[in-house]
């Protein structure tokens, strides 16, 4: 993974450009990357490609996650947006994705767990402190 902050822009809105490799796992490696920074609360964008992808809808009747079966070996990410955020001194990376397919048909939902496979370019903007 390779990251850089951009220029011209400090304080609590700072945007950071995140690169990462392939064989990364996506929901790791942003809670790895915000830990290091030491950020709070923050807003991502992201586009790229993922293999071993791990979806969920939430269950209105029973609160909870429920994992779609989702087999792709290989899709790109067409969207992925989501937020992170410390509560408690527990952070939470919460995306959710649309991912195409070979045949250009779609699936998407919350993001469990996917293996970045070329690339994942993330845009990430802090929003400022604790929540």
């Amino acid at each position: 993974m390779q990251s850089r902050i951009l220029e011209g822009r400090t304080g609590p809105q700072r945007t950071h450009l995140v690169f990462f490799d392939p064989g990364e796992e996506c929901i790791q490696g942003l809670t790895d990357y915000v830990r290091s920074q030491e950020i709070d609360t923050a807003s991502f964008t992201a586009i790229g490609g993922f293999e071993r992808t791990r979806l969920a809808f939430f269950n209105l009747e029973t609160s909870s996650l429920e994992e779609i079966a989702f087999h792709e070996e290989h899709v790109e990410v067409l969207s992925l947006m989501g937020h992170i955020l410390t509560t408690d001194d527990e952070l939470s990376v919460h995306g959710h994705v649309v991912v195409g397919r070979q045949d250009g048909t779609t699936a998407g939902g919350h993001l469990l767990e996917a293996m970045v496979n070329p690339i994942l370019n993330v845009t990430l903007v802090e929003l400022g402190g604790r929540t």
